[in-house]
Formats: structure tokens, sequence, C-alpha cells
């Protein structure tokens, strides 16, 4: 009796997940899988700021050339990192060295910083300006998180 009562369990359980999930992903959640979280982000921003078709290609080639741009910088940066990490961890580390490291990585976090300035300047430029009021109200909606992952507040 308990088998059959277990089987039934999951038979009924596996039905309704199968009926409440989405085609793209478990459960609904639209963006699912590192692979689409590029053709995810365009799509809500798509969605959220009802661009043009036009404004979709641009902002995918902003978006393409500032991933680009921003990888190159920030695999520098992890070099610097991996650098000052091993530097400290020396039997007798070096301080004028350790304060070296320091400062390039204070200095590539600037450059990053002005490659992301640059990159939201250039989407600004395609926006109507209805599109960069709503892009305002989310942006300040998010606050930057450790992993430069974003969460709402």
């Amino acid at each position: 009796m308990k088998k059959t009562l277990m089987i039934l369990t999951t038979a009924l359980l596996l039905g309704v997940g199968a009926a409440s999930a989405a085609p793209n992903g478990p459960l609904g959640v639209g963006c699912f899988g590192q692979e689409r979280m590029p053709e995810c982000r365009m799509d809500m921003m798509q969605d959220n700021l009802g661009l043009n078709d036009k404004q979709c290609e641009q902002m995918e080639e902003f978006q393409a050339k500032h991933f680009r741009l921003v990888s190159a910088e920030q695999r520098k940066l992890v070099t610097i990192e991996r650098q000052l990490r091993e530097e400290s961890l020396k039997a007798s580390p070096d301080a004028k060295q350790i304060d070296q490291l320091a400062d390039k990585i204070g200095k590539q976090h600037t450059v990053l910083a002005r490659l992301r300035s640059a990159h939201l300047s250039e989407m600004n430029s395609i926006l109507t300006p209805a599109q960069r009021d709503s892009s305002m109200k989310t942006m300040k909606g998010f606050m930057p998180m450790r992993g430069n992952c974003r969460m709402m507040r």
C-alpha cells in the first residue's frame, strides 16, 4: 500500500511540475542557463524599454563591443590580483611590491569604471527621452553587489 501511494504521489508531482514548466526553463523561469543570459537580457531590455528592431541591433553591437573590451581588462585585473596574492603569501612579502600591485589594481578598476560609463553613455545615446527615463528608473532600482551581480532594493 505504501509503495503504491508513493508511486501515485511521485507521478502527481511530476505531472504538476511538467504542466507548470515553461518551454524555456523549469517552473516558468525565463532566463535559464548561462548560454541564454545575453538573449534574455536583450529580451528584458526590449520589453522594459520598448526598443524597436534597429535599437535592438545597435544595443547588441554595443553589448558585444563592451564585452570584448571589459573581458580583456578584467583578465588584466585578475592577473594583478593573483600577483598580489602570491606576494602577500610569501614568507617575507615585499611591502613596496604590494603597494605597487595595489596601485595597479586601483588603476585597473578605474579603467573598468570608465569603460562602464562609456558603455552606458553609448547605450543612452540611441534611446528616446521616455526610454531614457524608464532606463534610469530601472537602474536606480538595482544596487551593485559583490561580483558585479545586481539585486533589487
